[in-house]
């Protein structure tokens, strides 16, 4: 998940993780809000805007549920997605990193 381990796991880069995961499935507000845990009243004001933007688009109406997906022709999201990933990656390595120091540094400070 590369843009919370960047930017905090916040309404927003919560949102667009799962969808970045999940880009070729469009949800209405309620599956996001299951899927995320973001809440309803919250993506009711995040996801106008991020369509407004361009980030997500509406692309079907079942009743009265609008559904959203990312804008996978947005260049925006295209460079989203490769930020995300390539936080992931160094993520991984630092968490992999940190991860080794720990164990090393108990290991030498155990008594043998």
């Amino acid at each position: 998940m590369g843009l919370r381990n960047v930017f905090g796991n916040k309404p927003i880069p919560r949102l667009l993780d799962f969808l970045l995961v999940h880009r070729f499935w469009d949800y209405p507000i309620s599956e996001l809000e299951n899927a995320t845990g973001v809440s309803y009243r919250t993506l009711q004001s995040v996801v106008p805007m991020l369509v407004k933007n361009g980030i997500l688009t509406e692309t079907r109406m079942v009743a009265n549920a609008k559904f959203y997906s990312l804008n996978l022709e947005s260049e925006a999201v295209k460079k989203l997605d490769e930020f995300a990933l390539q936080a992931d990656i160094e993520f991984g390595i630092t968490a992999a990193t940190d991860k080794t120091t720990k164990k090393a540094t108990a290991l030498a400070a155990s008594p043998v």
